[in-house]
């Protein structure tokens, strides 16, 4: 499966939120640095639906040659098991859905379970 991108998808934190949960999906937000990033291709045997707060964050899937540029409203779906390598120039803030039970990733302090 490839990665989805819905820009201008949402205007307000709270919508993401609120989307998250109708759609039954584990919620976090998080604020991540570009050397937080991994450096290498990866896949994740989770779902991950990324709503963009602020900044910029670029998905690349290797196995299409697509990049995928997440700005702010933007809503993107990296399916479990997608190949894919991240790249923010700055850093970036977002709200993320996961299929996978978030309190087993908060590794930082910029990382927080959202009810």
């Amino acid at each position: 499966m490839s990665i989805e991108l819905s820009p201008h998808h949402f205007s307000q934190r709270d919508e993401a939120i609120a989307e998250i949960n109708s759609d039954g999906l584990r919620c976090l937000e998080t604020e991540i640095s570009p050397d937080q990033l991994a450096r290498e291709a990866h896949a994740h045997p989770y779902s991950v639906d990324i709503y963009m707060l602020e900044g910029e964050l670029e998905l690349y899937e290797p196995d299409t040659g697509r990049t995928h540029r997440l700005e702010v409203g933007t809503k993107a779906v990296v399916p479990a098991q997608t190949l894919h390598k991240e790249f923010t120039p700055a850093g970036f803030r977002a709200v993320v859905g996961l299929s996978h039970d978030p309190g087993m990733l908060e590794s930082s302090s910029t990382t927080r379970v959202v009810s």
